[in-house]
Parts: C-alpha cells; structure tokens; sequence
C-alpha cells in the first residue's frame, strides 16, 4: 500500500467514525425528549462534538467538499433509517425521494 493510499484509507476511516458519531450523538439527542434527560443528552452533544473532531481530522486526507458531502450525506441517510426503525417515524414517498437525490448527489461528487 502506497504512502496517498494509506493516507486516504486513513481519511475514510476517520470519515466513517464521523458518521457513526453524528448518527449516534443525533439519536442520544432524540432520546433526551429536549434535553430534559440531561445524561443522554449530554452524551449527545459529545458524540455530535466527537463527530466533528473526527471530520476534522478526515478532511486533512481528503477533499473537504467529498467529505461534508458524503458526511452529510451518508449520515442523514442513515438518521433517517434509525428514526424510521428504532423512533417508528414514518418516510414518506417524497422522503424516499429526497434520500434518493442526496446519494445520487453524493456519488456524483465522488466520481465527478
């Protein structure tokens, strides 16, 4: 593995826990009920402040415009599947296609 391809698996990783914290910390908030369950959502704030430490650290490897895109991207994506499986929030049709055109956006940025 070359030094760019290490420095750019490193990048995604780094991206990934970004996602995972953001979609983590943004689910701790719902379940806070607005923050009057102050525990959940203090361990809230610090996996949503976490996700942006660790954006921060994948935009060092990578293009800052394909990060945030596929950070914001990839986890409304998938807040939306937890709110829908885990919260019983309803996707409606225009949902789904609202969901379709951000990945379509993201891989577009990818590739393009």
């Amino acid at each position: 593995m070359t030094f760019a391809a290490s420095a750019q698996a490193f990048a995604m990783a780094w991206l990934a826990l970004a996602v995972t914290l953001e979609v983590i910390g943004t689910s701790l908030l719902k379940l806070s009920d607005g923050l009057k369950r102050r525990l959940v959502g203090a361990l809230g704030v610090l996996c949503v402040v976490g996700a942006f430490a660790a954006l921060a650290q994948a935009i060092r490897g990578m293009d800052l415009s394909v990060a945030y895109a596929v950070w914001g991207g990839v986890g409304l994506v998938l807040t939306a599947v937890v709110g829908s499986l885990a919260f019983g929030q309803r996707i409606r049709p225009a949902g789904w296609l609202g969901i379709a055109l951000v990945i379509a956006g993201v891989v577009a940025l990818k590739l393009f």
